[in-house]
């Protein structure tokens, strides 16, 4: 008796042949699985247990799925703004051009207020903006602290030259 042909379909195939394309016949050795009950297969301990993580919240039982993937929290209503990053930059501008008209007319001081105003804002809407993943209004924020520092300063330069230009005995305009 002749044997069939082997048989391409691994489900018609009789034991002990191996599948076409594949072992002896495509030229490559082959190997049988390893059995199984074998002493060292599998492992002991396989899959390995690992203790649970201190702090982690979900501990899954065995053959329960996994949690679902962690996200950031949102704000109930949409994104996280931050409007205090928006006056402290309207405040930062506002202290610089009165900082300079202070310098050039020396007259007057209001860009101490506004420039106050813009370092109290600018620095509660930079914590704000570090406490969400975000940072909503950052760049506001660090930008409207520069501006009122600016303009303080060039407030405190005005003021020096009023002094100064009084001491020398000289008139204000």
């Amino acid at each position: 008796m002749s044997q069939p042909p082997p048989s391409s379909d691994p489900a018609n195939q009789q034991p002990g042949q191996p599948a076409s394309g594949y072992g002896a016949q495509a030229g490559y050795p082959q190997q049988p699985p390893p059995p199984q009950g074998q002493p060292g297969y599998p492992p002991p301990g396989y899959p390995p247990q690992y203790p649970p993580q201190a702090g982690y919240p979900y501990q899954p039982q065995p053959g329960q799925p996994y949690p679902p993937q962690m996200q950031y929290p949102q704000a109930p209503y949409g994104p996280v703004n931050n409007p205090r990053a928006n006056s402290a930059l309207i405040y930062g501008v506002i202290s610089v051009v009165l900082g300079g008209i202070t310098v050039v007319t020396q007259v007057g001081f209001a860009g101490v207020i506004t420039g106050s105003f813009a370092l109290f804002y600018g620095i509660g809407s930079l914590n704000f903006a570090n406490k969400y993943p975000h940072k909503p209004g950052r760049g506001q924020a660090i930008a409207a602290i520069v501006l009122g520092s600016i303009g303080l300063l060039l407030v405190l330069i005005g003021i020096g030259l009023q002094f100064s230009r009084s001491a020398n005995g000289g008139s204000s305009f």
